[in-house]
């Protein structure tokens, strides 16, 4: 068997693909070649490896003992290749490489902050950096900067103690403010007035991560549904049988035809989550990072 540093990356990475995505049908999408491409790399790979990964037939696509281990391997191996990559880049001061940012969804219509001008602004300066941008809960993004799986995440987080010893750098960007909010058929539609202890007879929709404050705020005991999704959440307001919070900005997007209305329930509806960067501790040594916090620095002065 071949030594690991002789090994084809690139046959690694078909094979961690092949993995996430669940088997070589599904993987040739990811790909984009065909499928008998794909198994011919495969068997390349054990045959340089010496060992089989994997069980592939009728019954299914399924890893070996060693099919599992390479793959959790491979994993320790490819953050490495990454962080060279960045040590090099920071040293001949190119930008090339991947840029990983996490945000939560619903941050287009946000006037505090324009994101489509932050990611046009970095692109502009850094053409040949791929940018991997997606969605998740600010739990998800804050564990993934802290494995290294993202370099960076913006959302509404929990900011730690002092002298906790975290290794995770908050950077304060904005506050969002949220209402709480129904929709046509919903009882309360409609009302001028409306009191705490009328929401707290009906029924109540909660992000997960949020719903500590939701739920603080209208005295509710129990959320009688519970979403991971700003969308998904909208979307059970609009039906007309529960109330929740929304974002004000989103809600005027999504509700501006007067489906949606915000309760009159005074300061008593309303609070502000306050939004953070994340990212590690000395990350600012990696000249792309660097380069797209002086971005957002930017685009936080344009915004006010």
């Amino acid at each position: 068997m071949r030594a690991l540093a002789d090994m084809d990356l690139k046959l690694l990475r078909v094979f961690t693909t092949i993995v996430e995505s669940g088997g070589l049908a599904p993987a040739q999408l990811t790909l984009n070649v065909s499928q008998s491409t794909l198994s011919t790399q495969l068997a390349e790979l054990e045959k340089r490896l010496g060992f089989r990964l994997c069980r592939r037939g009728r019954a299914g696509f399924a890893l070996t003992d060693a099919g599992e281990r390479l793959y959790a391997a491979s994993g320790d191996l490819f953050a490495a290749v990454d962080r060279f990559q960045k040590v090099t880049d920071g040293v001949s001061g190119e930008m090339r490489g991947t840029l990983r940012i996490g945000t939560v969804d619903a941050m287009l219509s946000n006037p505090a902050f324009d994101l489509p001008a932050l990611l046009g602004a970095f692109a502009a300066k850094a053409p040949s950096v791929v940018v991997e941008l997606s969605t998740d809960s600010p739990d998800g993004m804050a564990r993934a900067v802290a494995e290294g799986l993202r370099d960076l995440a913006i959302g509404p987080f929990v900011r730690p103690t002092r002298g906790t010893g975290s290794e995770i750098a908050f950077r304060p960007l904005f506050k969002e403010r949220q209402a709480m909010f129904c929709a046509k058929g919903h009882p309360l539609f409609g009302r001028r007035k409306v009191a705490l202890d009328d929401v707290r007879h009906q029924p109540f929709v909660a992000r997960r991560y949020l719903n500590r404050y939701d739920l603080e705020i209208t005295g509710h005991m129990k959320a009688a549904a519970i979403v991971e999704q700003m969308e998904a959440q909208a979307a059970l307001i609009l039906s007309g049988k529960f109330i929740g919070f929304l974002p004000i900005h989103y809600a005027a997007l999504i509700g501006g035809d007067g489906r949606l209305q915000k309760l009159p329930l005074g300061p008593a509806g309303e609070y502000e989550s306050p939004f953070y960067l994340l990212h590690k501790k000395h990350a600012e040594d990696n000249v792309v990072l660097r380069s797209f916090l002086n971005r957002v620095d930017e685009q936080l002065k344009k915004d006010g």
